[in-house]
């Protein structure tokens, strides 16, 4: 049975689940007397305490809160094998997320602890010491902190394969030796020399040897790789990279022009977009053919990208409006002929436009590199992904685009602001058509099975992402699937479709342990969201579940209560 009710919350995401009850009386006897002591140490007056005891208690807390930890990998390590956390969807990392309620990186780096640090079971059912046993027993005893294990860990991963088992063992009772004496910051050190020590000719790739295995090894080249990490609240986001030379080389070749002062600052209007001439008024080298009618950034325009100066626009360009620049008119400055110099006017404006720049050397780079990824985007050399153009999809509400305030939210997931967006869409390909319906394909009915490219652009604007519960994958890593499966009847149709990603529509089916979905109703708290039913073994009840990560803003300001009763009845077969 299918339930839109979701408990008080009406779709369960803002209920906190009760503490699961023990079922071994002996076993829930021994949790009991942990939480009590802990209540109990906790509704102690600290305000008398002497410092000393303060001290004391918290390390002693400390070692307390590592040791159980460290037992709790073996636990973890046990569920898994027996097949404990097949209630929950997805993988394992997914289940534990699910689980202790934390993020799914965070699961997977605790499943990983548990593999390494937690004792194992054999298919025999032995019992199998922990894979770093040392360190195992010395985080058991609370001795180690999280930066220890994290700097020994690290060490045997770059450790050769063909370093033997007994100097492995030595060598992680040396690290334990000195993890317990010394803080994270000193121990690196030691780390590093032994480092140096058990593998001095450092990381090699065995693949690279010849047949006669007579040629020397090179060094292992690093993974290349450019992460971005989450954007924060303020909208801007931090990352880090490793690139490889020949992206070192495009990034040193972009940036030794476009991020020359006074070259595409977005705060000034009149800044240079392209120099005609360099500072020796030398010309230019021959530029590549564009690809694209969007100018791009080998133009020759001398403009803001667009092709177009504007009415009375000062560039920097040296030029009127509808002028076109001659490089080899090298006019005297006569003021008896009032004839200009161009070379000097544009000197000028380069040098002007230069001493307005007050952006740091980096900050010119971050905009450079904004410059060549939009004209790389505008080009549409880059193809389509999931039916639509690669390029930045942003949807925004009509109050705040008339308000000029507020932020738009992309394909991607990310947030932009409402004037960022509108700088965005000067130099866009518009699809505002596509809400009024003036003769787009939303409703296929039975003609089509794929979404259409106007469906997906909808999709994006009403669900944002995945509409699994507590999914945050964007729309962009999301198919469409039909809330009324397609080989049942169901019509691909706008108010039939949803987003559900690679991993998460794979779990929709009729059989046990699938989950089901349906829409809520014109009545319901939260109307036309779509709403996922877990299998009978996470609830017997089967209610529905709303996904509100990707509308934070129904969690700080819900609705009102509508009329909707919870919708008991199934809305199609559980």
């Amino acid at each position: 049975m299918l339930s839109g009710d979701g408990g008080s919350g009406v779709d369960g995401i803002d209920v906190v689940p009760p503490a699961p009850d023990v079922s071994d009386p002996e076993l829930s006897a021994f949790v009991e007397r942990v939480e009590s002591a802990v209540a109990e140490l906790a509704g102690q007056a600290s305000v008398s305490w002497t410092n000393a005891d303060r001290r004391a208690v918290i390390q002693r807390m400390e070692m307390l809160t590592r040791s159980l930890t460290a037992y709790s990998y073996t636990w973890l390590n046990e569920l898994i094998s027996q097949h404990g956390l097949d209630v929950y969807p997805g993988s394992v990392p997914s289940s534990v997320a699910w689980m202790l309620r934390i993020t799914p990186r965070a699961a997977g780096a605790r499943v990983r602890l548990a593999a390494e640090l937690g004792d194992r079971t054999s298919f025999s059912g032995e019992i199998l010491a922990p894979l770093l046993p040392h360190t195992a027993e010395a985080l058991r005893a609370g001795l180690l902190d999280a930066k220890h294990v994290q700097m020994i860990r690290e060490f045997f991963r770059h450790l050769p394969s063909s370093v033997d088992p007994q100097t492995r063992d030595l060598a992680e009772q040396q690290l334990v030796e000195q993890a317990v004496k010394l803080r994270p910051d000193d121990f690196a050190p030691v780390v590093a020399c032994l480092d140096a020590m058990v593998n001095p000719d450092g990381d090699h790739d065995d693949d690279d040897d010849d047949d006669d295995g007579n040629r020397p090894k090179p060094r292992k080249r690093r993974d290349a790789f450019f992460y971005l990490g989450e954007q924060g609240v303020d909208g801007m986001s931090e990352g880090k990279f490793c690139v490889d030379p020949a992206l070192r080389a495009y990034l040193e070749a972009l940036f030794s022009k476009a991020a020359k002062p006074g070259m595409y600052n977005p705060a000034d209007p009149t800044s240079i977009v392209h120099d005609e001439t360099e500072r020796d008024g030398s010309a230019t080298a021959p530029q590549p053919e564009s690809t694209s009618n969007d100018a791009g950034l080998w133009d020759n325009t001398g403009c803001d990208g667009d092709g177009e100066c504007g009415e009375g626009a000062d560039c920097g360009c040296g030029t009127e409006s509808g002028d076109t620049p001659d490089p080899d008119d090298t006019g005297d400055d006569d003021s008896d002929t009032g004839v200009d110099d161009p070379a000097a006017d544009k000197t000028a404006a380069r040098d002007a436009a230069a001493a307005r720049d007050l952006r740091t050397q980096s900050e010119r780079r971050h905009d450079a590199l904004k410059l060549a990824l939009r004209h790389t985007l505008a080009s549409g050399t880059l193809g389509t992904h999931r039916g639509l153009p690669v390029t930045a999809i942003v949807t925004m509400s009509l109050k705040d685009l008339e308000a000029g305030c507020g932020y738009a939210k992309t394909a991607t997931g990310s947030r932009v602001s409402i004037r960022d967006a509108i700088r965005m869409a000067s130099h866009a390909h518009h699809y505002l058509t596509i809400f009024d319906d003036h003769g787009r394909a939303l409703y296929l009915g039975r003609s089509k099975r794929i979404a259409s490219a106007d469906q997906r652009i909808v999709l994006i604007a009403r669900d944002r992402g995945c509409s699994f519960p507590s999914c945050t994958r964007p729309a962009t890593w999301c198919q469409a699937h039909h809330l009324t499966d397609w080989i049942d009847g169901g019509n691909t149709d706008i108010d039939g479709l949803t987003f559900g990603c690679d991993m998460h529509h794979a779990l929709v089916g009729t059989g046990p342990g699938k989950w089901a979905t349906t829409k809520t109703g014109a009545e319901h708290r939260y109307p036309g969201r779509t709403l996922w039913h877990p299998p009978a073994g996470m609830d017997p009840r089967r209610r529905g579940l709303i996904n509100h990560a990707h509308h934070p803003e129904e969690v700080l300001y819900p609705p009102d209560q509508h009329d909707d009763t919870g919708d008991e009845e199934p809305r199609q077969p559980a």
